[in-house]
């Protein structure tokens, strides 16, 4: 039995492991690398050569192929690799209690925090100015336990 597992061609070889490398790439390691991307896929497009006898099929010509392919596809599809990988901007965007309005029943100050309970929660409310009690507030930062609020104009 291993003497038939040990006895595949090049070109199998090639295409079972190309496979399993970009399957460990895609599904276990999620794109973090892209070596085993590079290598999975310079190892299929040489088993794609040595199957249409554009390449002999033996190991030094498939070791000799498959650095160049990589290097190749690497120098290829860096850059765009590079630019998924990489994230967005950091957009300010209104979420969860970010933009929430309110009154509350005293004056506050950076000196003398508030307190507010909404969501089951009764939350110190802090601002960098003087407030005067019942204006209306907005929440521009929220903590555990804390709103940062402005007033506005409304």
């Amino acid at each position: 039995m291993s003497e038939q597992l040990l006895n595949v061609s090049v070109i199998q070889w090639l295409l079972l492991i190309g496979t399993t490398l970009l399957i460990i790439e895609v599904a276990v390691l999620g794109f973090a690398t892209f070596v085993l991307l590079f290598i999975g896929l310079a190892m299929l497009a040489v088993a794609g050569l040595m199957g249409f006898e554009i390449l002999p099929s033996d190991f030094k010509t498939a070791i000799i192929a498959v650095s160049i392919m990589t290097l190749i596809t690497a120098a290829v599809s860096w850059k765009f690799l590079k630019k998924i990988q990489t994230g967005s901007e950091n957009l300010k965007v209104e979420v969860g209690f970010i933009g929430h309005r309110f009154q509350i029943d005293d004056d506050i100050s950076p000196e003398k925090p508030g307190q507010y309970f909404y969501s089951g929660v009764n939350w110190t409310v802090i601002t960098d100015e003087y407030v005067e009690k019942h204006k209306e507030l907005k929440v521009v930062h929220a903590d555990v336990g804390h709103f940062k609020v402005i007033a506005t104009d409304d």
